[in-house]
């Protein structure tokens, strides 16, 4: 069951902000070969990933000078996985700090790369590793099960957050209408798109339930990496994220996580 004391939900657009200066500062780090910038960053992740948002610098700033600026966001999310993925950076850029203190430059700027990598897919897509790593987990542990669905209705398509337990205040709401696929994607019939990622685990065993649950509908799986714009355009924010195509090519739902698709093909009539 879901905890009835889970923390209030925030503005995601607060976590990309700090994963697009961190992104950023890593590889003009890494660019000018400036070690320093390993450290630094490590404390400012681990300044807001400990203490919080209105601790963390970047965070602190995007709050106080740059929402002010926007208008409301279209979604809340839960703070503990961008919080759990900014631990999982510190413990890179901890480990690239102490091999260049080591004199292992080349394993210290790997490390470097990863973690600016993968604030770069974040920033830009909104698809969050560190986060997918701290859903995987609470799965593991019997914690609160997620499913997020997206579907079309009329001109705008409403949002469900269903949880084992009450939902946070505010994370429902409404989404814009969903793009149809692009016509060099589409599929004769009904189709669906995988969104998935080199480490996404358990996005080839939500194909193959797919394709045995549906056989006679079209599955096209797409690497995030290799389709930033398409990734942005549906906001897919974990993998895998799965769209169910219409035979005319609307979004019928959009599916985020395993479990959203095993419940929407758990809705579905056989045969529909």
């Amino acid at each position: 069951m879901a905890s009835t004391n889970a923390p209030a939900p925030i503005d995601p657009r607060g976590p990309r902000t700090n994963q697009t200066v961190l992104a950023s500062a890593l590889v003009l780090g890494l660019v000018f070969q400036q070690q320093w910038v390993a450290p630094l960053f490590a404390v400012v992740l681990f300044v807001g990933a400990a203490f919080g948002p209105k601790y963390g610098p970047v965070l602190r700033f995007y709050a106080a000078v740059i929402k002010p600026r926007l208008g409301p966001p279209a979604e809340l999310e839960d703070p503990r996985p961008p919080r759990f993925a900014a631990s999982v950076g510190v413990l890179f850029l901890g480990a690239a700090s102490l091999a260049f203190l080591l004199g292992a430059d080349t394993l210290g700027w790997v490390l470097v790369t990863i973690v600016a990598v993968l604030a770069g897919i974040s920033a830009v897509t909104g698809l969050c590793v560190g986060c997918e790593m701290y859903v995987w987990l609470v799965r593991l542990r019997g914690g609160v099960r997620v499913v997020k669905i997206d579907r079309e209705l009329g001109e705008a398509a409403s949002f469900d957050e269903v949880l084992e337990g009450p939902a946070p205040t505010g994370l429902a709401g409404r989404s814009p209408r969903l793009s149809p696929l692009p016509a060099e994607l589409r599929a004769d019939g009904p189709q669906w798109v995988v969104f998935s990622t080199e480490y996404c685990a358990v996005c080839p065993a939500v194909v193959a339930e797919i394709q045995g649950r549906r056989p006679g509908e079209a599955v096209t799986v797409l690497d995030v990496a290799e389709h930033l714009d398409l990734a942005s355009l549906y906001k897919v924010r974990r993998a895998p994220t799965v769209l169910r195509v219409g035979a005319d090519g609307s979004i019928v739902a959009r599916l985020s996580g395993v479990d959203a698709v095993r419940a929407e093909l758990g809705a579905l009539p056989a045969g529909a």
